[in-house]
């Protein structure tokens, strides 16, 4: 794993070897790295390729970790289109790198070294192995450290390991930043596929019509809030929007994270709102043999849905991240429903912090949870008693005890029914008017969805564009 030999790959000028207790060198692999840069001298085209897997960190020896910045400088110029020893001679002597790195008999070694750039691909993803295992060293090193004075709580210590941890798995040494040029045709491309209703842009759909068609879908990445009063039905309309995912034409993976009802209360919802069945009806057995059936048919698809629940009712955020993440790498799952925000606990045991800290900071680690998995994640929250008062409609000032909840999220929905209305029209068993706000969306338009809500089946759906009043007498 390691080169503790000269051979035709190392530099004449070598730095001092790294070495760990028991005399053990850092991992790394000296051909390796001379196989890369030699590919990279003499094919542009190896050199594009072996920049986007590594970065000058990715190599042991400091003086290829000069030789690739320059190389990578040189080639993303696109006005060169070739390499040659004097051009990358100058630039090194320029920078006063040329004797650091070996001379220009070290360049002609690197050259000559490799008979063709066709495997560039296969030394790189050894030096980026190498890389990583060094970083990982590192962090253990790091957290060492920190268990033998603790300064802060252990759950925070396991988070940042395991975020560390699950960061490397996913990048593996890529660059943290990029040049707006390397994104720009992928933005063209992304537009136009969006022009063209690409499913592949779209997001996961909610299977809302009008709601996708306004927030174009849930993307990696976004944190949506979905708030409302307590009985409005935050609950039924994220688990609409699971069951809609899960065994809808993505069929995507979905994890639930319930702090307030249990696994079994879910389930009966999901059953209940799929089936189309009043779970009172079962209760009262006014239910005929083909609804037996619909619901028998209905336990067996959802039986085969990839949906995972959590229903851990004492769950702090650092706790949430690290499941979340274990959902992600052994499920592969692509959307979670937090239900909801005010229940969590927060980290940090700071008495003199308040109610609103608190949610401030589980929002923010929240919203990081997202980016750092590339997922879409969306949080029941609930509204102040201002949004019930008469005539009132719920806005973003509603927001219970954050501020910091409207600002770190990407889409805020307001559920909202007028429950008074409905206890007048004394509509029980009948479809009743709803409305989702979209009162922020970070990346496009707000406005507002048209919902009927179905209450016995605890079901929402979309509105029909066809009134009672349109249907003729």
């Amino acid at each position: 794993m390691s080169d503790t030999k000269r051979d035709s790959f190392t530099p004449r000028h070598t730095a001092g070897t790294v070495v760990l207790s028991g005399d053990r060198p850092l991992p790394h692999d000296l051909r390796a790295e001379g196989a890369v840069l030699g590919c990279m001298l003499i094919d542009p085209a190896a050199a594009e390729a072996a920049g986007n897997l590594l970065t000058p960190e990715s190599f042991f020896h400091p003086g290829h970790q000069e030789l690739f910045r320059v190389l990578k400088e040189l080639t993303s110029n696109k006005v060169r289109t070739t390499l040659d020893m004097v051009t990358v001679s100058a630039t090194l002597e320029k920078a006063g790198l040329l004797e650091r790195i070996g001379g220009m008999p070290y360049l002609s070694q690197l050259m000559n070294s490799v008979p063709s750039a066709a495997n560039i691909e296969e030394y790189a993803y050894i030096v980026r192995d190498h890389s990583v295992l060094r970083r990982l060293i590192e962090t253990g090193m790091r957290i060492t450290d920190r268990c033998f004075e603790p300064r802060e709580e252990v759950n925070e210590i396991l988070d940042t390991l395991e975020k560390e941890v699950f960061e490397l798995s996913k990048h593996q040494g890529r660059a943290d930043y990029v040049h707006i040029s390397q994104r720009i045709k992928k933005a063209v491309e992304y537009m136009d596929k969006l022009s063209r209703n690409d499913d592949e842009v779209r997001g996961l759909q909610t299977g809302f019509t009008d709601l996708d068609r306004l927030i174009t879908g849930l993307k990696g990445g976004e944190m949506t809030v979905l708030a409302a009063r307590p009985s409005i039905g935050k609950t039924a309309f994220a688990l609409n929007i699971v069951s809609n995912i899960a065994l809808g034409k993505s069929r995507a993976p979905v994890g639930v994270f319930s702090l307030e009802m249990s696994t079994e209360s879910l389930v009966l919802r999901l059953l209940c709102s799929l089936a189309q069945i009043n779970l009172g009806d079962i209760r009262d057995r006014a239910i005929s043999t083909a609804r037996w059936s619909e619901l028998i048919n209905a336990s067996a698809r959802l039986k085969e849905a990839p949906i995972y629940i959590d229903d851990s009712g004492d769950l702090d955020v650092l706790e949430l991240r690290t499941k979340s993440r274990r959902m992600v790498r052994e499920h592969g799952v692509r959307f979670i429903v937090i239900d909801y925000l005010q229940l969590l606990k927060a980290v940090g045991g700071n008495r003199n912090s308040t109610r609103e800290n608190e949610v401030s900071q589980m929002s923010g680690r929240i919203k990081g949870l997202a980016k750092e998995l590339n997922i879409p994640i969306m949080v029941l929250a609930q509204l102040n008693r201002q949004a019930e008062q008469p005539g009132q409609r719920p806005r973003l000032s509603h927001l219970r005890e954050s501020g910091a909840i409207e600002q770190d999220a990407d889409v805020v929905a307001l559920l909202h029914r007028d429950r008074e209305l409905e206890t007048n029209k004394g509509n029980i068993g009948e479809g009743t008017d709803a409305e989702l706000i979209i009162a922020k969306h970070r990346n496009g338009p707000t406005g507002t969805v048209p919902l009927t809500f179905l209450s016995q089946y605890t079901r929402f759906a979309d509105r029909s564009p066809v009134s009672d009043a349109d249907v003729p007498a």
